[in-house]
C-alpha cells in the first residue's frame, strides 16, 4: 500500500499532464510531486512515458486495487472527488463546482482520454457531451446517466456571408470550407460529417484551444459545428439557420460500482437543475 498523497501525485501527473500543474492542483512543490511519484513507481513497478502530450502508465493489478481502495475513500469523504468535463460549454453546468468535488483540465478533445481516466479510477465522474461517440465495448463497467440530446448545427463567424441567410440548404453550406474533427475521439460524428461532405480542413487538435477551433472560423469563411449549449461559450460564432447535421447526447458517467453513491446522485441533481435554468436558451435541445 501507499499513502494517499503518493497515489494522488501519480494520478495528478496523469490527469494534469505536467509536474508543475500537478503540484499546483495538490498545493505542494514540484519536487514533492517527483518524490511521491518515484515512491509510487517503485512500489507498483510501473513505467511511465509520454504519448501525444499525455502521460501513460503501464498496467498493474496492484495499482488497480490500490486505486479502487482510494476511490472508496474519496466517496467516504477522506479526499475531494474528481470530475472531468467537456471543453466548450461545460462551465455553466459545473461552476461553481458542487461541494466535495475538484475539477480537471476541461480541455480534452474527443472521448478517448476522459474515458480512460474514468475506467482506471483516476477520476470519479465525467460530464460528456458526445455520448454517441463512446465505444460501446468500453462501457460495460460504466454507468451512463443521460442528461440531454442536442442538435449539431453549422456555425460561422458573425460576418460570414451565410450568417444573415435563412433556410440554408446543404448545398449552400458546402460552398465553404469546414473544419474536420480529430481522427480519433469522435469516430461517429466525424464519419457523419464526412458522409455529408464536411470536414475539408484538418485541425490537428489534441487539446482544445480557442485559436485552434473558433479562431479558425471567426472572421474567416470557414464553417464549424456546435450545439446550442456549446454556442453560449463561443459568442464570436453564430448558429446558421439550417437543418441539424445530426444530434448527440450529453451524460454524466461514473463507474458502475459507484453509481449509487450519494455524491453521484447529488451531482446529477445539480446538473439537472442547472440545465433547467438554461432551458430557455437551449433551443432545440431535449432535457432528459
Amino acid at each position: 500500500m501507499v499513502d494517499r498523497e503518493d497515489l494522488e501525485a501519480l494520478d495528478a501527473i496523469l490527469w494534469r499532464r505536467t509536474g508543475q500543474l500537478a503540484a499546483a492542483a495538490l498545493g505542494c512543490h514540484q519536487a514533492t510531486i517527483s518524490r511521491r511519484l518515484a515512491r509510487c513507481r517503485q512500489v507498483f513497478g510501473v513505467a511511465m512515458w509520454r504519448q501525444q502530450g499525455e502521460w501513460e502508465c503501464d498496467g498493474s493489478p496492484l495499482l488497480a486495487l490500490e486505486r479502487h481502495l482510494h476511490q472508496l475513500g474519496r466517496f467516504l469523504g477522506h479526499a475531494p472527488l474528481r470530475i472531468e468535463a467537456f471543453a466548450v460549454g461545460s462551465g455553466p453546468l459545473l461552476l461553481p463546482l458542487p461541494e466535495g468535488w475538484v475539477g480537471g483540465t476541461f480541455d480534452h478533445v474527443g472521448v478517448d482520454r476522459p474515458l480512460q481516466l474514468l475506467r482506471e479510477r483516476v477520476i470519479d465522474a465525467w460530464l460528456c457531451d458526445a455520448v454517441d461517440d463512446l465505444p460501446q465495448a468500453d462501457l460495460a463497467e460504466l454507468a451512463v446517466l443521460p442528461l440531454w440530446r442536442a442538435p449539431v448545427l453549422p456555425v460561422a463567424g458573425a460576418g460570414h456571408p451565410l450568417a444573415a441567410e435563412r433556410s440554408l440548404t446543404r448545398a449552400d453550406l458546402l460552398r465553404f470550407p469546414s473544419l474536420d474533427l480529430p481522427a480519433s475521439g469522435y469516430l461517429r460524428s466525424r464519419a457523419l460529417l464526412r458522409e455529408q461532405g464536411f470536414g475539408t480542413l484538418a485541425t490537428g487538435l489534441r487539446r482544445y484551444e480557442p485559436e485552434g477551433w473558433e479562431g479558425r472560423v471567426a472572421g474567416q469563411l470557414n464553417l464549424a459545428y456546435s450545439t446550442p449549449l456549446h454556442q453560449r461559450s463561443t459568442p464570436a460564432l453564430v448558429l446558421l439557420e439550417a437543418e441539424p447535421l445530426f444530434s448527440n447526447g450529453g451524460a454524466l458517467l461514473c463507474r458502475l460500482d459507484q453509481a449509487d453513491q450519494p455524491a453521484i446522485t447529488c451531482l446529477e441533481a445539480v446538473l439537472r437543475l442547472r440545465l433547467r435554468s438554461l432551458e430557455a436558451e437551449l433551443l432545440g435541445c431535449e432535457l432528459l
